[in-house]
């Protein structure tokens, strides 16, 4: 052992889709608070291990050897631990130790120092360790140094992750803070946003390396459960929701990038959904805390929206309804092959749009203003009155209230004709409501009544899927009349559509 060190580290991921890899080193150094500052360049190559099982996986630590080698130099060998770590509002945090060890070997002496005995008292998990994957990156490092004090390390890695056969490449920065307030990392990345596009990292290119050796490197990224307490305080609650669905947002867009599953797509739209309904759930707690500006998402969610109203179209509801149309019949048979050729061009036009405003300044720097949006909740002044409540009594009245404004809907739309202007704005209205409600709830559940929760869930579920099909339907033939769809299949579409409208 050569030497050892151990910080909790604090650090900001930007991807930067589109990037030129063999421009982007010199576009990085034309930013203005990056311009003048010495790079240092590294050749780095990481071997990541664990035991068969994935039990350091499992506990969310990580332990690597890293080949550093700079200039014309020998490689120098390191061995770092991580433990589970935190994240949130883009920010991860977790502990590392790292220690210089004599070759490309683990070294478990080096261990004894680090919370490792807690996973291993007894040397058997040491013994099962293995390689698992590999990464290896041109590094560029700098340190910005800001009036504030603050000492941020910029980093830019080129490369690529392995696992077995299977590849991803790398091409990221990562935002490192070395002294100074976490806010910091916004500032630094806000600038950088100005002039180059970014996109957030929520996925570290370990977590990428474990996801390619299994096989789910391109899987949509779901809602996940919350175990929130009873008495967890509102304000708390409200940073994790929010974290939690953002999240999901902002990593199926990430996916967007590296593939064309249209479940990534949908996956996008559901996240800011559920983001949407949660900054209802906390609309009284966040008076104080004025919405960040999502103007330079507009362009984003709008192509979003039109690529995923094409996707639906073409894997769900065309298919249905292929047979009963065609009949046998060839030239009908002929005409529906060329509508379905038609959408495969469109969606792929769509799709392109999508990549392009993914790549775009506006969007990354909106994103980061979210982010620093929802690291700086804590910080913001409140009322006790409404900071000391806890999330139950909160998440009690809110979901009433919900509940009350769905029924008064529901009424509203039973008693008006479906098929006019009045019955499809109601109609709209329930859907809208039926989301918010299932989200709210799927959020809440840990802290709300089981038996009503489910019974008021499992209604806003069949509300959705019910008048979310009749509106598919409906809106179907408006999406493919654009696209010069024969006017047969369009009448028989709007002809379903009314049947469907007519029972509903």
């Amino acid at each position: 052992m050569t030497s050892s060190s151990a910080h909790a580290e604090i650090e900001l991921k930007l991807r930067l889709p589109g990037a030129d890899a063999r421009r982007v080193a010199a576009q990085l150094a034309s930013i203005p608070r990056l311009a003048g500052l010495t790079p240092i360049e590294q050749r780095l190559r990481n071997i990541y291990y664990d035991t068969p099982d994935q039990r350091l996986r499992q506990a969310g630590a990580a332990l690597r050897l890293r080949s550093q080698r700079q200039g014309g130099g020998r490689a120098r060998w390191l061995q770092t631990f991580k433990t589970a770590g935190k994240a949130a509002a883009g920010l991860s945090q977790r502990g590392e130790w790292e220690s210089g060890v004599r070759s490309g070997q683990l070294d478990p002496v080096v261990l004894r120092g680090t919370p490792w005995p807690t996973l291993d008292a007894d040397g058997q998990l040491f013994a099962q360790l293995a390689p698992c994957f590999e990464t290896e990156a041109w590094r560029t490092l700098r340190l910005v140094s800001g009036e504030d004090g603050s000492h941020i390390e910029v980093v830019l890695d080129l490369g690529q992750v392995r696992a077995g056969d299977a590849h991803t490449d790398i091409c990221e920065l990562e935002l490192e803070l070395l002294k100074g307030r976490p806010d910091a990392l916004f500032e630094l990345a806000a600038h950088i946003a100005t002039e180059l596009a970014v996109l957030p990292a929520p996925v570290s290119k370990a977590e990428r390396g474990w996801r390619l050796l299994d096989g789910t490197l391109q899987a949509p990224r779901r809602a996940r459960r919350l175990e929130l307490a009873p008495d967890t305080p509102v304000l708390q609650a409200a940073q994790a929701v929010l974290a939690e669905m953002l999240g999901q947002f902002m990593e199926n867009l990430g996916g967007i990038v590296d593939s064309d599953g249209a479940e990534l797509v949908h996956q996008a739209r559901v996240g800011w959904r559920r983001w949407r309904s949660a900054l209802w759930l906390f609309k009284p707690l966040l008076e104080n805390h004025p919405r960040p500006d999502v103007t330079g998402l507009r362009p984003l969610l709008k192509v979003r929206g039109a690529a995923r109203d094409l996707d639906v179209a073409a894997l769900e509801s065309l298919p249905q309804w292929a047979e009963a149309y065609i009949g046998g019949d060839a030239e009908r048979a002929r005409h529906w092959q060329t509508m379905e050729a038609a959408v495969a061009a469109e969606r792929d036009v769509r799709r392109a749009a999508l990549l392009s405003t993914l790549q775009s300044p506006a969007t990354g720097q909106a994103l980061l203003q979210m982010e620093r949006w929802l690291h700086a909740l804590p910080q913001a002044a409140w009322t006790p009155e409404l900071a000391d409540q806890s999330i139950d009594a909160w998440a009690a009245v809110r979901t009433r209230r919900l509940h009350r404004r769905l029924a008064d809907e529901l009424k509203a739309m039973e008693d008006t004709d479906l098929k006019s202007s009045e019955g499809l704005e109601h109609q709209h209205n329930v859907r809208l409501l039926a989301k918010r409600t299932r989200y709210v709830l799927e959020a809440l559940r840990t802290v709300l009544p089981r038996e009503r929760t489910r019974r008021w869930q499992d209604q806003a579920t069949e509300l959705q899927t019910r008048i979310g099909a009749a509106r598919d339907l409906m809106l179907l033939a408006t999406l493919l009349e654009p696209l010069g769809v024969e006017r047969e299949i369009l009448g028989f579409l709007r002809g379903v559509a009314a049947g469907r409208l007519a029972d509903g």
